[in-house]
């Protein structure tokens, strides 16, 4: 997994390097540049581009000088823009200036009328908590005109690093090269889509320059995969685990099929579905795998039912009439393994928030930005605003695992960890696609994986399923049921490097 920092963490890692470790900060300034510049030398449209360069007076402004002067000695043609007046100028940035003068590097105040076939951002780096205004908006709003490849460097002005908010305007990028690791608000929209493709490069700051402190925000990626348990060799049904999903009630059977068909496609070794009557044939039809069973049936013996499982899935489809309210009581007051809780389980928790305080098993949460809503009383632009906050304070609050789904999903812990997932795409924005979550998750517990690995490990290969079928789908006709076969398609890719690795996925 990668790590994820915001501005305060990247800052206070700077500072520990320079201070403690004694790396100098101009040798930094200097690898960050030659980052960039060799970045951009991979995407050079002509033999001799025409490159601008826009600094601002703070070390990102002589990360751009320092940029600027590396392009101009290998001959291509640099134009360099600087405010006129300097309010506040780091003493890196004024070091960098003086390096520019001695080789005769003219220094504009002003964007010129031309063309050019790299525009580079270095106006303003991670520590820009204002609106941006003045001379700055208009530079910002005269490159985003522009054509050519835009590069920003660390991350585009205007855009908040914490939160990926957009602070007044911001500068579209194709590439952003960031410096060590990458930023919390590159990973989250609108920044995500103002950054364009985030590249990390190594300057010599790394994981040692937290000293004690150590990192609480990652995203995953594919080497987590590895954390999906193998198959034993000598295994049967029960070594993977038994489900139970709790789901659908009259015309809503599809929720529980999703679900409990991608638990057996994460692995699971059996699901047992609960749900209404009226959806046992359809259930038996669709899912001839899964062990069913109704409410009717089951309601008085749910305790001694819970008793038999690995995990419990309880909410998709539920409906939230009172029995569905009895079931979700009882479910949190009694059972002694996982619970997923989603959909019409967590409006019922909204009406009953002490049900979650009372569980004494891990509870993981699935809230879309409305489920949130109403679980917290807010409204969903301030959710969407500050995701991570929402998140880990909820998690905090509850002693729960909660996984926010958006666009760029936030998975909290209680202890403050965090994952935001990068995998994933809009064709996933479709009905259903939240019961195949559910199921994943359950998927992965039932086989052993512990739930705090399960909820981000489930999301990021949620997100992957959907990426390969969006190849063949397309973001328009992408339906719940075809991330179910990129489920398919994903593992078996996993089973086959495994293999190839001598890894074999049997032992």
């Amino acid at each position: 997994m990668r790590i994820l920092v915001d501005s305060g963490q990247m800052k206070q890692c700077d500072r520990n390097t320079i201070e403690y470790f004694g790396v100098p900060s101009l040798v930094l300034m200097e690898r960050a540049a030659l980052g960039v510049v060799a970045e951009i030398e991979t995407h050079l449209p002509c033999t001799v581009p025409q490159i601008l360069v826009v600094c601002g007076f703070g070390n990102n402004g002589g990360d751009g000088l320092a940029i600027a002067r590396m392009l101009w000695q290998k001959g291509y043609g640099v134009t360099v823009v600087m405010p006129p007046e300097a309010e506040r100028i780091s003493e890196e940035t004024k070091v960098q200036r003086t390096i520019l003068q001695k080789y005769q590097i003219p220094v504009l105040n002003r964007i010129p009328d031309a063309e050019f076939d790299v525009v580079v951002d270095a106006l303003f780096g991670i520590g820009l908590t204002r609106e941006l205004a003045g001379i700055y908006l208009e530079y910002v709003l005269e490159m985003n005109e522009m054509q050519g490849l835009k590069v920003a460097v660390d991350i585009p002005s205007g855009i908040n690093a914490d939160t990926g908010a957009v602070m007044g305007a911001g500068f579209y990028a194709d590439i952003t090269v960031t410096f060590a690791f990458s930023k919390v608000g590159l990973m989250l929209f609108p920044g995500a889509e103002y950054a364009g493709r985030v590249i990390v490069k190594e300057i010599g700051i790394d994981r040692c320059s937290f000293l004690d402190a150590k990192p609480n925000t990652f995203s995953p990626d594919a080497e987590d995969l590895r954390k999906i348990p193998s198959r034993k060799k000598r295994s049967n049904k029960g070594s993977y685990g038994k489900i139970l999903t709790i789901a659908g009630q009259k015309n809503m059977a599809g929720a529980a099929f999703l679900s409990a068909k991608a638990s057996y496609l994460t692995g699971a070794g059996l699901v047992k579905i609960l749900t209404s009557e009226e959806n046992r044939v359809i259930l038996q039809q669709l899912l001839p795998e899964a062990v069913l069973e109704t409410y009717t049936e089951t309601l008085h013996n749910m305790k001694e039912l819970m008793e038999q499982m690995s995990v419990l899935v309880a909410g998709p489809g539920l409906g939230t009439g009172e029995q569905a309210g009895q079931m979700i009581r009882q479910i949190l007051s009694d059972a002694k393994v996982p619970i997923i809780l989603d959909a019409d389980g967590l409006n019922l928790v909204a009406e009953h928030p002490e049900w979650l305080k009372n569980a004494s098993c891990p509870i993981i949460v699935t809230p879309h930005l409305g489920e949130m809503a109403r679980l917290i009383h807010e409204d969903i632009s301030d959710i969407q605003n500050c995701l991570p906050d929402t998140a880990r304070k909820f998690a905090a609050k509850y002693g729960v695992i909660c996984v926010l789904k958006d666009a760029r999903t936030v998975t909290a812990l209680p202890d403050g960890r965090m994952w935001i997932n990068t995998s994933g795409n809009n064709g996933m924005a479709t009905a259903g696609s939240g019961d195949v979550l559910t199921g994943v998750l359950a998927g992965l517990i039932a086989q052993g994986m512990e739930p705090e690995y399960a909820a981000f490990m489930g999301v990021y290969l949620h997100g992957l399923a959907g990426d390969v079928q969006v190849k063949e789908r397309g973001n328009y006709g992408l339906m719940a049921q075809d991330i179910l076969e990129g489920i398919v398609c994903i593992l078996a890719d996993l089973c086959k490097n495994r293999i190839a690795c001598g890894k074999d996925v049997v032992r």
